[in-house]
């Protein structure tokens, strides 16, 4: 584990939120036409009604290092499940550090927590690092060109 890592929830009117949307946005967003602006009223609209959903910021010495959400609906989903882990991102400079992994266990923590028994996610480019956390490919997909991976984790 990273020394001086610490996961905590996300609140959309502290400064570190512009972190978070910015990531968000390049890394998920961006290639899809909508503007930065877009995605990030569309993220802070949906924090200030967090309850049973969340959102998490890994600092590392106080510098927003990655962050990760717990949601309800999957933005675009392909199947009719619930709950999600989305939208795990680690800043370049604070990756191959532990990060996303204790960001997933944070938010399986969550998860348990709320009453879960289940977990889902999509990912592309991360199947070996959430098989390596317990989570079993459960289906593979094309979207937009890209081949997608439904990835569940019991609880």
């Amino acid at each position: 584990m990273t020394q001086g890592l610490h996961i905590r929830r996300l609140d959309a009117d502290e400064p570190a939120f512009e972190f978070v949307a910015r990531w968000r946005y390049d890394a998920f967003f961006a290639q899809d036409g909508g503007t930065f602006e877009e995605s990030r009223d569309a993220l802070h609209a949906w924090m200030e009604g967090l309850g049973y959903e969340m959102a998490l910021l890994a600092e590392v010495n106080g510098q927003p290092a990655g962050s990760c959400l717990f949601v309800r609906e999957e933005f675009d989903p392909k199947h009719d499940l619930t709950p999600w882990l989305a939208a795990l991102y680690v800043a370049p400079e604070f990756r191959k550090l532990g990060i996303a992994s204790a960001l997933v266990r944070a938010i399986e923590q969550h998860a348990r927590g709320v009453g879960c028994r289940e977990l889902y996610l999509y990912t592309v480019t991360a199947e070996l690092l959430y098989a390596k956390l317990g989570w079993t490919a459960c289906d593979r997909f094309e979207s937009n060109g890209e081949t997608f991976v439904l990835m569940a984790r019991e609880l």
